[in-house]
């Protein structure tokens, strides 16, 4: 291992000797365990980056990317400079550190590496980080070093063994729960709500969309109440009143946070379950900035991008881009796109071997037509397989073990007038935007386009 990083070679040989739980299968499985310790020590070497500003620190089973995103832009109108660190990414890894929407460049990730190895250098040696570990530090370290005036950080899995953890946050949110990672989690929501109310803090607010008397309420109730930290609910502190499709495309929603609301807020993103994700990320954000100006809220949401999230990056044949990834977050993805009143919908499907596949299988099924493919990962279902349990829901599918072919094929068969969803995960969700995107910079006529 380098003792300094020059150059990217160096840096990408480094990235890749890390120990990547995102696609080793063991752990999904259940039969690796993490702890906090490593952070904790370099967290301390490198003079706790993760104090340098407040921090909103974000959970939950589905949604908690976009709140994190639609928090940290809020933010980034309201306070000045800040930070968001998400994951996994769609098609560059630096996407995962950003300030201000702009993803972290090569000198500052060159420079927080350096800090990191040189951290690992004092005795004793307390191992490299995982890549998860790794990118988390970098992300403190890069908002360290710009001063930001607040950070997100979205929790990668779970939240009470996660490496985020460390942070204390100045306001933390679980967005809601439902089965997944079993494994790691826990077999039942409570199990599942107890990891994640590991992030719950003491006297920080929790901000949730889980509602009260709903499976995992009483036990995320119970840890504010432990910690004495101020609870919000969905449906009680705050909600949703009423969300709009405009006209001219997007939404408009109505929300209620306590005693304020606010009314008409415009966004570019097409799914309404999006609105109880921006009641969660304001509820957030009011805790932080108190009565934030209506107008710089409006202004924040109005040309906000949601990438991976219900994102058009086609039109004849409409392309949504979707990571949902469970039995909900499916059923939601398709009934947006049917709701764009396609002549037919073409799935292109992929999903890793740990998710519920069949549950993924019997929503798909009701498309028209279902194209299973694979993304690069260890952990990426076999499409053959995919297609089987489609089939077996009574579905039409085939299988495009090659995803740029496969989607070539899905917009033949969707036709102009028809959409493709691209559906099961964010790493495909990625593949299909970066193969757009290289074959768009090409210039030429659209292959994407019937």
């Amino acid at each position: 291992m380098p003792e300094v990083i020059e150059n990217r070679r160096q840096f990408d040989e480094l990235l890749q000797s890390c120990t990547n739980y995102e696609n080793l299968p063991a752990f999904h499985a259940g039969r690796v365990r993490t702890d906090l310790e490593r952070m904790r020590v370099y967290a301390e070497r490198l003079g706790h980056p993760e104090r340098a500003a407040p921090v909103l620190h974000v959970t939950g089973t589905k949604g908690k990317g976009s709140t994190s995103m639609q928090a940290a832009r809020l933010l980034s109108r309201l306070l000045g400079p800040t930070g968001l660190h998400t994951s996994p990414h769609l098609v560059r890894m630096e996407e995962r550190v950003q300030i201000d929407g702009q993803p972290i460049g090569e000198a500052a990730l060159f420079a927080a590496t350096n800090q990191i190895l040189a951290a690992r250098a004092a005795p004793p040696d307390p191992g490299f980080p995982t890549f998860f570990e790794f990118i988390t530090l970098v992300a403190m370290l890069e908002f360290r070093r710009a001063g930001v005036r607040a950070a997100v950080h979205e929790v990668g899995l779970g939240g009470r063994l996660d490496a985020t953890n460390i942070v204390m946050p100045a306001v933390t949110i679980c967005t809601n729960l439902s089965l997944e990672h079993t494994a790691v989690l826990g077999a039942t929501i409570d199990e599942i709500a107890r990891e994640k109310a590991g992030i719950v803090k003491p006297g920080v607010p929790l901000v949730t969309g889980v509602r009260p008397g709903a499976p995992g309420f009483a036990i995320l109730d119970q840890a504010a109440q432990a910690a004495r930290a101020p609870l919000l609910a969905l449906d009680r502190e705050l909600s949703v009143e009423r969300v709009r499709r405009a006209r001219a495309g997007g939404l408009e929603i109505d929300l209620r946070i306590l005693d304020r609301r606010y009314l008409g807020l415009r966004t570019r993103f097409i799914g309404a379950h999006q609105a109880e994700n921006l009641a969660l990320a304001l509820a957030g954000v009011e805790l932080l900035v108190p009565e934030p100006d209506a107008s710089q809220v409006a202004a924040g949401l109005a040309d906000l991008n949601l990438p991976g999230r219900l994102e058009r990056v086609g039109e004849h044949p409409i392309i949504l881009l979707d990571g949902a990834h469970t039995r909900e977050s499916v059923a939601l993805a398709l009934h947006e796109a049917q709701a764009l009143e396609p002549d037919r919908i073409v799935a292109l499907f992929a999903m890793a071997v740990d998710k519920d596949r069949d549950g993924a299988a019997r929503v798909l099924a009701r498309a028209d037509h279902v194209i299973a493919t694979r993304y690069d990962s260890p952990r990426a279902s076999d499409p053959t397989d995919l297609a089987h349990r489609v089939r077996r829901c009574g579905g039409q599918a085939e299988v495009g073990e090659d995803p740029e072919s496969a989607l070539r094929r899905a917009c033949r068969l969707a036709d102009r007038e028809g959409l493709v969803l691209v559906v099961g995960s964010l790493y495909l969700a990625g593949l299909v935007r970066s193969l757009m995107q290289a074959t768009n910079a090409a210039g030429g006529p659209s292959p994407w386009n019937m």
